[in-house]
């Protein structure tokens, strides 16, 4: 056998139905308006996985059961070389492309020609992380779910999600790197009957639907906000311009346009001073625990609710929605999914998902 180390170029891969299921797939991504860094992580993800069920396993994406996927986890966690193997006939053809020899062998009946294979190496996979398992396998779930919900009414190739919930579903880490007090549904009630200006409801509703930052609600602009699309288009943590689709759209575009035209603002700042000039993270921030104290006045012994409160809200609230983590990344602006796992509440996932068993 000879073995070839050249590897093949990623824009030759053939367009077999693995792929076509997955361009499917990615469109209806773009349809849900997913970021392309999300897209691009979901191709890679699964090109990886197609390559290993193929050239490892020798298996057909309809084929795919639980089993398949625990062995991919060891492969991810353990590493390894992925090969190709093409059978070339004497005259330089292979098996599939045919050629003269094929005709010829053909022609004069069970002639013996000796063949040879050769070996082209795909990739070579490092060892990954827990973590990066993790969403690796998050991004499976993902793709095999939206093949269960789109052939169930046309075919029985898809009737089970193999990345299994209870096994390879994303364990959070046991302790937050912050650790931020999430706020409850309870609580914002509370505090939303208790606020009464439509600019503090504003900031509530942007804190807790947007996920927004402290500082970045402090540099909103009236000039960020799109009327027409419903959209905030704002300068995040990093200098990164970001298009945020916002839940709630419709309460908080109701808000902001009451707030404006009840409101004489000068310049361009959303939450602004006598002067004009924006809130200081720290008076707003001070803003914050005002309002919050105001519906929970023993708040700093008790619930210990804090602005960074409503953002882990956010995540939590959007993760137990969506089950996608990239998403939540993404919504909130994180740089690294590791990063989006310490805003999901562990205990109020736990909660959800006992109700459930």
């Amino acid at each position: 056998m000879e073995l070839t180390t050249t590897a093949q170029n990623k824009d030759t891969i053939p367009k077999n139905p693995s792929h076509l299921l997955m361009e499917e797939y990615l469109q209806n991504l773009r349809r849900l308006n997913k970021s392309e860094h999300t897209i691009k992580n979901y191709r890679a993800d699964l090109l990886k996985f197609f390559q290993w069920l193929e050239h490892d396993q020798k298996l057909k994406i309809e084929k795919v059961n639980g089993e398949i996927i625990g062995k991919y986890k060891e492969f991810l966690g353990n590493g390894g070389q992925i090969h190709q193997e093409i059978v070339r006939n004497p005259d330089g053809s292979t098996e599939k492309n045919g050629g003269f020899l094929n005709w010829f062998k053909n022609l004069i009946g069970k002639a013996v020609f000796k063949k040879r294979t050769e070996r082209y190496l795909l990739f070579f996979q490092d060892a990954m992380s827990v973590s990066s398992r993790r969403r690796h396998l998050s991004s499976l779930k993902n793709f095999f779910e939206y093949l269960k919900e789109t052939h169930e009414d046309s075919s029985n190739k898809f009737l089970k999600n193999p990345v299994k919930s209870k096994i390879h579903a994303i364990t959070l880490k046991e302790v937050d790197v912050t650790p931020t007090t999430m706020i409850t549904k309870e609580d914002f009630k509370k505090i939303e009957e208790q606020t009464f200006r439509t600019n503090e409801r504003l900031i509530l509703y942007l804190l807790y639907y947007g996920g927004i930052r402290l500082s970045e609600l402090c540099s909103l602009k009236i000039s960020n906000f799109d009327k027409t699309s419903r959209t905030i288009t704002f300068d995040r943590k990093g200098g990164y311009v970001h298009t945020l689709v916002i839940q709630k759209d419709e309460l908080i575009f109701k808000n902001l346009n009451f707030y404006l035209e009840n409101t004489n603002l000068v310049g361009d700042f959303l939450f602004q001073t006598k002067e004009g000039r924006p809130y200081s993270s720290k008076a707003m921030y001070n803003k914050i625990i005002k309002i919050i104290e105001r519906a929970i006045p023993d708040n700093q012994t008790t619930t210990k609710i804090t602005p960074h409160s409503f953002r882990k809200a956010c995540a939590t609230e959007l993760y137990m929605k969506s089950k996608d983590l990239l998403f939540v990344r993404d919504y909130l602006n994180h740089k690294d999914a590791k990063i989006t796992q310490t805003y999901i509440d562990k205990r109020t996932l736990s909660l959800k998902t006992r109700r459930y068993h």
